[in-house]
C-alpha cells in the first residue's frame, strides 16, 4: 500500500482580489467600481463573458460598466503598467533574460488603427495586436510590460517603449527575440540600451556561403553585420550544424496530405545559428545555443493566458486591451506563487483560490486546505 504525499502548503499572501479592485477604482473612479473589477475577475476565472457573471455581485446592470468605462487607451495602458509593475516587486528579480513577442487576438468590427489584417489559412482575419515582455527562464515566466500595437507603430520604437517600462522595475542582462524582430535597427535600440541580445540567425544564400566557409576553417564562432536601411550592427555568429531527427522507417504519408506537404516544403539547411552581441567562450556555443529556448516560455505563457480569457463581443478597443492585462494578471498570480513558494501551483488551483475569495467580504485568514494536495496559508 502506498503511503500518502503530504499535501504542499503554499503562502498565497499576494493573491488579494480586494487589493486588485481597489487599485482598478482608483485608476477607473465610476460608480461601484470596485464591484465590477471583482466582476470582471470573476468572468475570467470562468472565461464567461461579463454579462453572464453580474447577478453574483449585487445585481449589477448588464450594460451600465460599458456606459461607465469611457477611458481612452492610453488611460488603460496606464493602469495596465501599475499593475505589473506592482506583481515584479513582490518578487527579487536580478539579471533578468527578458523575451519579447507578438501576440494577436481575433477582431470582428469596424477597422481602426489598431486592427491589422493577417493571413489565416483559408482566408484573410482581423487581428488586435498586442506586444509582451516577458521574464523567461528555464521553470519561470512573468509578463512584466504589454503594449496595443497599431498600424502605424514602428517595431524598434515597441521594443524601446517595452524595454523602458521594464527596466523600471528589473534589472535587464539579455533580450530573446524570434526571427520576427531581425532587423537591424531593433538590434541597435537594444544595444544603445546597453542590454544584450539574442536572436536565430535568418538564413538565405549569404549565410550559406558563411557555413560553408566556416566548416572549411573549422570556426563556428565569427563577427557578422546585421544591414538595415538606415542602421546595421556588429555582432557575433555563433554556427552549429543541425542535429538530425531519426524518422521512423514505414511511415508514409498518403494522399492529399502527401502532396500538400510536397508543395510546401522548404530548403532544408544543415546548420543553425544565432546572432548575439554576447562575447561567448567557443566551448560554451553549443550551451548557450540551448539556453536560447528559455525564450519559448514566453510562447506557453501566450496559451496559459487563455486560460483566464474573458468572452465578449465588444468592439471597443480600450475593453479588449483590459480584459487581456486581467488575463496576463491572472496568469502572473499563478508564476508569483510558484516564485515565493518554491513549489508547483496550478492554474485550476488558482481559479479554485479565485473563487474562493470572490466569495469572501475581506481577505482570506489563516489556513485553509484547498484540495487534497494543497493547503493555502494567508
Amino acid at each position: 500500500m502506498k503511503t500518502p504525499h503530504s499535501p504542499r502548503v503554499c503562502s498565497v499572501r499576494h493573491v488579494d482580489i480586494n487589493l486588485f479592485a481597489r487599485r482598478f477604482a482608483s485608476l477607473f473612479d465610476f460608480p461601484r467600481s470596485m464591484g465590477y473589477a471583482r466582476c470582471l475577475v470573476n468572468a475570467s476565472v470562468r472565461m464567461k463573458s461579463l454579462e453572464s457573471v453580474y447577478n453574483n455581485y449585487g445585481g449589477l446592470p448588464p450594460d451600465s460598466f460599458f456606459q461607465f468605462f469611457k477611458y481612452s487607451m492610453d488611460d488603460v495602458i496606464r493602469g495596465a503598467d501599475w499593475f505589473f509593475e506592482c506583481q515584479a516587486k513582490l518578487v527579487d528579480l536580478h539579471g533578468c533574460a527578458i523575451a519579447i513577442d507578438l501576440n494577436d487576438v481575433e477582431h470582428w468590427g469596424v477597422e481602426d488603427e489598431y486592427v491589422h489584417p493577417k493571413k489565416g489559412l483559408n482566408k484573410n482575419t482581423y487581428v488586435l495586436r498586442y506586444a509582451v515582455a516577458s521574464l523567461v527562464d528555464e521553470s519561470r515566466k512573468l509578463a512584466l510590460a504589454c503594449m496595443p500595437v497599431t498600424t502605424n507603430d514602428k517595431l524598434s520604437d515597441i521594443v524601446r517603449v517595452l524595454l523602458e517600462k521594464t527596466m523600471s522595475h528589473v534589472l535587464v542582462d539579455v533580450v530573446l527575440f524570434d526571427r520576427g524582430f531581425y532587423n537591424a535597427t531593433i538590434l541597435k535600440t537594444v544595444d544603445d540600451l546597453g542590454m544584450q541580445f539574442v536572436i536565430p540567425l535568418r538564413k538565405s544564400m549569404t549565410s550559406d556561403n558563411v557555413w560553408e566557409e566556416s566548416k572549411k576553417r573549422g570556426e563556428y564562432k565569427l563577427r557578422y553585420t546585421v544591414k538595415g536601411e538606415t542602421d546595421q550592427v556588429r555582432a557575433w555568429l555563433y554556427l552549429e550544424e543541425k542535429k538530425k531527427e531519426k524518422k521512423e522507417d514505414g511511415r508514409k504519408e498518403k494522399g492529399k496530405r502527401k502532396g500538400r506537404n510536397k508543395s510546401k516544403k522548404k530548403r532544408e539547411r544543415e546548420y543553425v545559428g544565432v546572432i548575439s552581441n554576447m562575447d561567448v567562450c567557443p566551448e560554451l556555443v553549443q550551451n548557450f545555443m540551448d539556453w536560447y529556448f528559455v525564450r519559448n516560455n514566453v510562447e506557453t505563457g501566450f496559451k496559459e493566458k487563455n486560460q483566464y480569457k474573458i468572452r465578449t463581443c465588444s468592439t471597443d478597443k480600450a475593453y479588449r486591451y483590459l480584459i487581456y492585462c486581467i488575463s496576463l494578471y491572472l496568469m502572473n498570480l499563478v508564476q508569483v506563487v510558484r516564485m515565493v513558494n518554491n513549489t508547483f501551483f496550478r492554474n485550476d488551483e488558482m481559479k479554485k483560490l479565485v473563487k474562493q475569495l470572490l466569495r469572501l467580504e475581506g481577505s482570506l485568514i489563516g489556513e485553509h486546505r484547498l484540495s487534497r494536495t494543497l493547503i493555502v496559508i494567508a
